[in-house]
């Protein structure tokens, strides 16, 4: 029963509440021992159109393939979680500023190279991805939001 309150049933994914626990884990351990955790939001781009346009297995199969690429292209020990329709959370540790830029700018790259085809059309794959770090004032709302602002501007810049 554990299992399905923490796991998103489309993707298989963590979900909100395991993301939101696991972030206040981090928040606590970052303040005791000075550890560094970014956090991560990512957003699909234009799954509405997806959507609207293929229809919502269509959108589906699209969530589910990013599902697949964010699990690959994560390390064991990072949470990689779905917390909202088209909304990933990702929460890394030990990686420096520059380390977290370069993951990013990988996973847009490999989103943008996969060719994903549902009922004979090829779906575009793209997403844009704001960050911040945990700092030792930081509470789990104020890096949600931070994250979540992050990831607005980045919108902004891809669209």
């Amino acid at each position: 029963m554990k299992q399905h309150a923490y796991n998103d049933v489309l993707t298989g994914l963590s979900n909100r509440r395991f993301f939101v626990e696991s972030l206040e884990e981090r928040v606590a351990r970052c303040r005791r021992y000075g550890d560094n955790c970014a956090v991560l939001f990512l957003d699909v781009d234009k799954l509405k159109t997806i959507n609207d346009e293929h229809g919502h297995a269509a959108g589906d199969a699209l969530l589910v393939r990013l599902a697949e690429m964010l699990k690959t292209y994560t390390r064991t020990t990072d949470v990689v979680a779905r917390i909202g329709g088209d909304e990933f959370g990702l929460l890394l540790d030990h990686l420096n500023a520059d380390q977290v830029v370069d993951k990013i700018h990988f996973l847009i790259e490999q989103f943008g190279l996969e060719k994903l085809v549902h009922e004979g059309k090829i779906l575009p794959l793209a997403a844009s991805i704001g960050y911040c770090f945990v700092g030792p004032q930081d509470t789990t709302e104020g890096l949600m939001s931070r994250a979540d602002a992050s990831m607005y501007r980045a919108k902004g810049k891809s669209e």
